[in-house]
């Protein structure tokens, strides 16, 4: 059962009208507390994963994987976020002369660098399923994606993540947004908030082994990351502990980089990473045109 109703926490929202932020948490970088956003979303009691498909349009190898994690996503829905990196100088860097329109973009990002050098990814395609270990590890080929996302889906969550009061200004290219924490059990562990911006259905090149030429001009690049909003590796929005109950919002202003083509095809994604372990204990998607 997807949903089930937790009185308690929609007494006191109905109550208030707004988050309850209890010792909130100012985090160093770009979010700030806040307590105006008032829309308010049924809670999300049971845990959604996080793809997150590292690839390059350079990599042959990669469009049979991307399709794994596309497949994944017609099954699972809103229970399943995919997020498409492209990392790696051999398989994501563009290719001289950079006028000629062939593999002349690129789809970096300093957030999908920092990933790579961290998770010492040095071959593709490759992937991370929540960040959490499976078969003794959190780098897993596209083989195990399934069974890696079948592991977590349906399981309680302990905390879920909204992202409200959502607006973007086309001329500023500037989106605004709230995040908001709520735990729905007693959370331990320092645990930081991360938000991607993702832009779908890219039009460019991609190698793809399995035809020939193995080149395709046309090839469509899905939920690609392209930038972010507090940094690779967030904000804290748990230090210690979150009682059940109690909610963390932080408020976020954000220009779009220049490298965005078309913004209605973008989405933020926020998840919650335990610090310690690099797991995503919670994620949520929120596009730009629903």
């Amino acid at each position: 059962m997807r949903y089930f109703i937790l009185v308690s926490f929609f007494a006191v929202l109905t109550m208030v009208g707004c988050d309850i932020v209890k010792e909130p948490i100012v985090p160093g970088g770009s979010g700030l507390v806040d307590t105006t956003c008032t829309e308010v979303f049924p809670l999300y009691t049971t845990r959604r994963v996080l793809l997150e498909d590292f690839s390059g349009f350079r990599c042959n190898n990669c469009p049979a994987a991307s399709e794994v994690a596309h497949e994944l996503d017609s099954i699972y829905t809103e229970e399943l976020v995919v997020v498409g990196l492209h990392v790696l100088g051999n398989f994501a860097a563009p290719i001289a002369p950079f006028d000629d329109g062939v593999f002349d973009t690129d789809f970096r990002t300093d957030a999908g660098n920092t990933y790579a050098q961290d998770f010492q990814i040095s071959f593709l395609p490759v992937g991370a399923v929540s960040r959490r270990e499976y078969s003794g590890s959190q780098l897993l080929s596209e083989g195990a994606w399934g069974a890696a996302v079948a592991d977590i889906i349906g399981q309680p969550a302990d905390m879920d993540v909204q992202l409200a009061c959502f607006s973007y200004n086309a001329t500023t290219n500037q989106v605004n947004v709230t995040a908001r924490v709520i735990a729905l059990n007693d959370v331990a562990g320092d645990h930081n908030l991360v938000i991607y911006l993702t832009e779908d259905h890219i039009t460019d090149w991609q190698l793809d082994a399995r035809i020939s030429p193995p080149e395709i001009e046309d090839y469509d690049h899905r939920h690609v990351l392209r930038g972010n909003l507090n940094g690779p590796y967030g904000d804290p929005v748990i230090t210690g502990t979150l009682a059940a109950g109690d909610t963390t919002s932080l408020s976020f202003a954000y220009t779009l980089p220049p490298t965005v083509l078309q913004p209605n095809n973008c989405a933020l994604v926020a998840y919650v990473a335990n610090t310690a372990t690099k797991e995503v204990m919670q994620v949520v998607e929120r596009k730009f045109v629903p």
